[in-house]
């Protein structure tokens, strides 16, 4: 049981983190699904870990499904399902073990998604005033006046077709994901 838990932990996108001293919060864009503007679905390989080291971590396994009503992820860890979170635009709906951590919640798996994912006319329309997106080739950088909050670096594009590094300056943590099959173009 002890590496379940140790895998339920990595699944959290932001549990552990710490604010800085300057007390950002980010937005949640809480975007409708059809705003994704793509139909996906996607086995993906996930990695967790704070900034501040370097430890390896054991990758959690994921699939996620997108579609102009839902967006559905469901996260393993030793084979076992740790979390499904379902969101169809106005209700966030969350099934989870009890082994996951309280502080890995539903609504920041789900901002991380969004960061990832949306195209930029929708992140940016949904961010409130100081906030902004901005995309340069591979890089999108989430700002807040002139402190960036978080760098999503891509290894191809479109995105869900390879590697993505996010790194939450604000919170703490750096999340990779390995797309691993089955991406879809598109909608």
């Amino acid at each position: 049981m002890p590496r379940l838990r140790h895998a339920v932990w990595l699944l959290m996108l932001a549990g552990c983190a710490s604010v800085p001293a300057q007390r950002l919060t980010l937005p949640e864009p809480r975007l409708a699904p059809a705003a994704m503007a793509a139909d996906l679905a996607l086995s993906q390989r996930l990695c967790i870990r704070r900034i501040a080291t370097e430890q390896p971590c054991e990758p959690i396994e994921a699939r996620l499904e997108v579609d102009a009503h839902a967006l559905h992820l469901a996260g393993f860890a030793l084979g076992q399902r740790v979390i499904v979170l379902h969101w169809d635009g106005e209700r966030l709906q969350t099934q989870r073990t009890p082994q996951l951590p309280p502080s890995a919640d539903a609504e920041r798996i789900l901002r991380d998604i969004q960061y990832v994912y949306a195209p930029l006319a929708a992140l940016q329309a949904a961010l409130p005033e100081h906030w902004r997106v901005v995309d340069r080739g591979n890089e999108r950088e989430l700002r807040h006046g002139r402190t960036s909050a978080i760098r999503i670096r891509y290894a191809t594009m479109p995105p869900w077709d390879g590697a993505v590094r996010l790194d939450n300056r604000v919170e703490g943590y750096r999340l990779d994901i390995d797309t691993v099959a089955d991406a879809r173009e598109p909608g």
